[in-house]
């Protein structure tokens, strides 16, 4: 069988984003765009789970679990279960979409052009096995973001968010091809397995010169250019502005998918790639891990607006899931993979709720949450489902995550490197400052009454894709963790490898 079908799920997106301007001049229909696009995410999460579950259908060699592909693109555990990851966040967006945008809205075949485009780059990312394929496919999903921001022209915010996110973003790839030169120009490879090779032996053998000076610059580039993609600090000022300014499903996705694809990158690069030399960057990113979870928090307490609140909240999470690269070892990185998958849920379903009440002209003050149960007990109980498990409370999902990640960091402290015990006990600390900001959110819900008396209509497909989320966050994975960690073991054994 051809090695091509392994790349079905990537091809049907590419019919797809070739489709809908074929759909727009043929019929200029709005409801065929979002139709096409679900669709297609639909079959593509499909044909991943397919090529996951039975490998032996779409590959020669029957006795391997990873497939490399023109020494480029690798599949494996941990890059299928990041594409269903990826898959299953664009799916909702596109799902949600439809009721956001009203019929009339300018630019809708564009849009759903861009978001199939900015999940294909996911995939693209999720799959690669050297440096040029993995910055080629954070491009293009970047790129794609940025117009998906900046969707509304007629908006100042939008406008404005898309702007800066397009500077930034440009800066940030620049560091990101700067470290990449360097360490070409260091090893002679841009493939993660030459790299690894390179620096085990250079590692095992006599060092000469400023190599080890010039591998800490070059993952210092790394590190710079992926903090953007993440939004950890100091890397993150342009999350608030940008969660707040783009349209509400856009940041559903940048806050679900694209970060999860931003630590994709850092796990392949210093998990695998960079770990012979982890005792050059592994205190910096612990320093990292640190501010960011600490200063996320205390800012998201003053905020007013929900977005840049959970903009706040989403890099105290990026820093949560940074110890476990302190830690370097397979438990603590099946902890940091299961918090990522899980993050995406419930941030994820946070911002499908915030879409359902800016859709209904409530708008995004978190004050605009007053009084939601009684207007839709369903989208309040969602919301707070979404916020405690953030927060880490059980038996919910988060809680389980959070604790499988700080369990195998601590591990690691205890046998003997006891500075990392201080990233677990700053989480924990944190974990309980943050209940603060949530339980505000969660308090205007039940304790207040609507400030308009009128009738609010919410709509079905952000009411039934909350359902989804509940029952992932409460049901599905707290009943089913262990098959889940299985699947991060798997994931984090891949990386290790």
């Amino acid at each position: 069988m051809d090695s091509t079908v392994l790349f079905l799920p990537e091809l049907i997106l590419i019919a797809s984003i070739l489709a809908i301007p074929a759909i727009y001049i043929a019929t200029n229909n709005t409801k065929s765009y979002s139709i096409c696009s679900n669709i297609s995410l639909f079959v593509s999460l499909l044909v991943v789970i397919l090529f996951w579950y039975s490998p032996e259908d779409v590959s020669f060699d029957k006795s391997s679990s990873s497939y490399v592909i023109y020494d480029h693109f690798v599949i494996n555990d941990f890059s299928q279960l990041f594409k269903v990851i990826f898959l299953m966040s664009a799916l909702a967006v596109s799902v949600i979409s439809s009721s956001y945008f009203k019929e009339d809205e300018p630019h809708q075949a564009e849009y759903y052009v861009l978001l199939l485009s900015s999940s294909l780059g996911m995939l693209i990312t999720a799959s690669s096995n050297d440096f040029l394929t993995i910055f080629v496919g954070i491009e293009i999903s970047a790129f794609s973001s940025y117009g998906l921001v900046a969707f509304r022209k007629t908006d100042d915010k939008s406008a404005e968010a898309g702007a800066k996110y397009l500077l930034i973003g440009a800066f940030s790839s620049a560091l990101t091809l700067y470290g990449i030169s360097l360490l070409y120009a260091l090893t002679g490879s841009i493939t993660f397995d030459g790299v690894n090779a390179f620096l085990t032996g250079i590692d095992n053998g006599v060092i000469e010169g400023d190599f080890n000076e010039l591998v800490f610059i070059s993952s210092l580039f790394i590190i710079a250019g992926l903090g953007f993609k993440i939004a950890v600090v100091p890397f993150h000022a342009w999350a608030p502005d940008v969660y707040e300014g783009a349209p509400t499903p856009v940041t559903t996705l940048l806050a679900a998918a694209s970060k999860a694809m931003g630590f994709v990158a850092l796990f392949k690069v210093f998990i695998f790639t960079l770990e012979p030399f982890s005792d050059e960057w592994r205190l910096v990113l612990g320093i990292i891990a640190l501010v960011s979870m600490t200063i996320g928090n205390l800012a998201a307490l003053s905020q007013k607006d929900i977005g840049r609140m959970l903009a706040y909240s989403s890099i105290a999470q990026a820093g949560y899931i940074l110890i476990a690269f302190p830690a370097l070892t397979q438990d603590a990185v099946s902890g940091a993979i299961a918090h990522t998958l899980v993050h995406a849920f419930m941030k994820g379903g946070a911002f499908i709720v915030v879409a359902g009440v800016g859709a209904a002209g409530l708008g995004y003050d978190i004050e605009s949450f007053k009084g939601l149960a009684k207007r839709s007990q369903l989208l309040a109980l969602s919301m707070t489902i979404c916020l405690l498990s953030l927060v880490g409370l059980p038996p919910l999902a988060g809680f389980i995550s959070k604790f499988l990640l700080f369990y195998g960091v601590l591990q690691v402290g205890v046998a003997g490197e006891t500075w990392i015990i201080a990233l677990v006990v700053a989480g924990v600390l944190n974990s309980a400052l943050s209940l603060y900001y949530y339980l505000n959110v969660i308090r205007f819900m039940y304790l207040y009454d609507p400030e308009e008396s009128s009738d609010v209509v919410f709509s079905t497909s952000i009411r039934y894709t909350s359902v989804l989320v509940i029952l992932f966050i409460v049901i599905i994975i707290p009943l089913f963790y262990q098959d889940l960690y299985s699947l991060c073991e798997a994931a984090a054994r891949d990386l290790f490898a």
